[in-house]
């Protein structure tokens, strides 16, 4: 059975295009806006549609003034299944999901339709753990949708869901209780096809045939990854389409779990869908009322206007500025490890390069790259370790690779995938393998990653673990036991210098440089002023900095790089330089701006760290050119 498009026509809309085409606005985040406004982490948020009522309409309401017209109740986990895991009675279902669905429709009075909120029964992370056949998930689902449909709601949203499989299910049960309207929202981890394998293309059709009144995407990919995914999709004229997505990538930052990526950008991005007709927009984790706000806002525009607004690169915060440089001496028993790149960065500008190895057992075109960075003059290639939780080829085996190859390569190590046995075997691979230069990181968490339900290990942090290299550097193994002969490492330390308290960040990598770091890379910087700043804070801490430039392909690259990727920044001023570039030109425009803060660092600093962008080795194969030709 095939719901029809018009199953929407009852919801109210203001924004109707001239040609008659309707875009409805769904509503944004529950669980984290009601964390920003006081909820402690780790509350079970339904249970405040019985505990604390007035929080939970306040936020409906907030949403409707916003512009929403389809809202959802609070009832995303709310099932036996998700509710057993949070040590709750599952007799609290039916009270969850009726309350919540009263709450909705309350605030909701005539300005809006309600849909009934239903999640996945396994867990989204670790659907691993789940032992539940498909009759016990028929009974989970059915459970709680029976207890939505007992209120009036509009109809029910199936969302989240990272496999089709599982969707289908929840979908047939859904069927086979009400004729209204049921959204099927997927959760793919990666751009293009589900969890379980099916094109997203093939998956969005099958639930469209299954009768789904609408499909799309919502949740993990943020905004940039499913305006991508629906670029590459073929799309079809009778499938009514969404897309709710969060407000940008999680990130961690001091301490704190937050998602990046303000309210224009996220506007702007989904005007893009719309442009590629997607005509139920809303969004996920990490929105705010803000952010629909914004939302209605750029789509009145396009519908009053009968075409798609510019392009906006949303508003962007400054940089933060603080007085409070922090300077620290050298330790006064810090001794240098010998080494080609300490040695070589006190005598002239040298270059590090990231290569990120391959997501697939395809290494020719890394190779390729890596030889001809070296050719080019690049001193050292250095490789992440997993980078944002995204499976690679080991670094380990690359830098092998790239060492029969006659190229020297500078790993990454990260705390958060190997206990310290793992940690010290990986070490001692390493340097049986003749790579004596890392780089140390404490990495980004698992669930931000390719399998979010994987654990992370964290048995120490970066400062710890530097401490414990350079005690096998003098012969200690990390049990304490006496190691012959001795490590010879060379021991790198990360710094972001985009962070809102960079006095806080400066003390941090102080502290690093005790613990015996012997040299600096920092995030990618985009401007010739943050250089100046670097530079002063960082001229007596007495080790090499290799300071990070990235250059930028595109003003969709460049916006999305602001307003979704952890540790990154990007100046007003030079995202609107690649905002009102035409297309054919932007690489260039992102490689001038390069080689100018290219510029501005020799100035400064001996040290350069070329981030390559999608394997586009060309562009730092000229900006290495660039550097050593002006050495020369």
């Amino acid at each position: 059975m095939t719901v029809q498009r018009t199953a929407f026509d009852e919801v109210p809309s203001a924004l109707v295009d001239s040609s008659g085409h309707r875009t409805i606005l769904l509503d944004g985040a529950m669980a984290t806006f009601l964390h920003q406004v006081g909820v402690p982490v780790g509350t079970v948020v339904e249970r405040l549609n019985v505990e604390r009522p007035e929080q939970v309409r306040h936020v409906h309401r907030a949403y409707i003034q916003a512009g929403s017209t389809l809202i959802q109740t609070n009832t995303f986990g709310a099932n036996r299944s998700v509710l057993a895991r949070s040590g709750l009675d599952v007799a609290s279902v039916v009270e969850f999901n009726r309350s919540g669905a009263k709450l909705a429709l309350e605030a909701a009075g005539e300005d809006a339709k309600v849909l009934g909120t239903v999640g996945p029964a396994l867990s989204f992370a670790s659907p691993h753990i789940e032992t539940l056949s498909e009759n016990q998930l028929r009974a989970v689902f059915r459970e709680q949708m029976e207890a939505l449909l007992g209120e009036p709601v509009f109809g029910l949203i199936l969302e989240t869901f990272a496999e089709l499989e599982t969707m289908l299910v929840a979908l047939d049960v859904a069927r086979s209780l009400t004729d209204k309207p049921v959204i099927a929202n997927l959760s793919p981890d990666e751009v293009g096809v589900t969890r379980d394998g099916y094109p997203l293309a093939e998956a969005l059709g099958h639930l469209h045939t299954a009768g789904a009144a609408a499909v799309g995407l919502n949740c993990k990919l943020g905004p940039n990854g499913i305006l991508r995914s629906y670029e590459q999709m073929q799309r079809l004229p009778d499938i009514l389409y969404t897309a709710v997505p969060n407000a940008g990538i999680l990130q961690l930052e001091e301490s704190e779990y937050s998602y990046k990526g303000n309210a224009s950008y996220f506007a702007a991005t989904l005007a893009q869908m719309h442009r590629l007709g997607v005509q139920l927009l809303g969004g996920c984790c990490g929105t705010t009322p803000q952010h629909i706000a914004a939302l209605r806002d750029v789509l009145k525009t396009e519908c009053r206007d009968g075409g798609p607004a510019l392009p906006s690169v949303g508003a962007v915060s400054p940089a933060h500025e603080t007085n409070s440089l922090v300077t620290v001496k050298n330790a006064a028993d810090r001794t240098e490890t010998p080494s080609g790149l300490l040695q070589r960065v006190q005598r002239e500008t040298t270059v590090i390069v990231e290569l990120d190895p391959p997501k697939t057992l395809q290494v020719h075109r890394f190779l390729q790259g890596a030889k001809a960075l070296s050719a080019a003059g690049a001193d050292y290639i250095t490789l992440a370790d997993n980078s944002l939780g995204s499976i690679r080829i080991s670094n380990m085996a690359m830098a092998a690779l790239l060492k029969q190859s006659g190229v020297e390569p500078l790993v990454h190590v990260t705390c958060r995938d190997r206990n310290l046995i793992g940690q010290q075997s990986h070490l001692m691979g390493l340097h049986a393998l003749g790579v004596h230069h890392v780089l140390l990181v404490t990495g980004d968490p698992s669930r931000f990653g390719d399998l979010p339900g994987a654990t992370s290990v964290y048995d120490v942090s970066s400062i710890e673990l530097t401490k414990m290299v350079k005690r096998l550097n003098a012969g200690i193994g990390f049990s304490g036991v006496a190691m012959d002969p001795p490590a010879n490492f060379v021991v790198g330390t990360s710094f972001n210098p985009h962070v809102r308290h960079l006095d806080k960040a400066l003390e941090r990598l102080r502290r690093k440089i005790e613990a015996g770091a012997d040299f600096v890379m920092t995030q990618p910087v985009f401007e010739e002023r943050l250089v100046e700043r670097l530079a002063l804070a960082t001229k007596e801490y007495g080790v090499p900095v290799f300071v990070g430039v990235m250059p930028l392909v595109s003003w969709r690259n460049a916006s999305f790089l602001h307003h979704e990727v952890p540790g990154i920044q990007i100046p007003e001023h030079v995202l609107n330089r690649m905002a009102n570039c035409s297309p054919d030109r932007a690489t260039d425009e992102g490689m001038a701006i390069a080689k100018a803060t290219i510029d501005e660092i020799r100035d400064h600093f001996r040290g350069v760290y070329l981030v390559t962008p999608f394997l586009r080795y060309s562009l730092t194969v000229e900006l290495t050119t660039y550097i050593k030709g002006q050495q020369a």
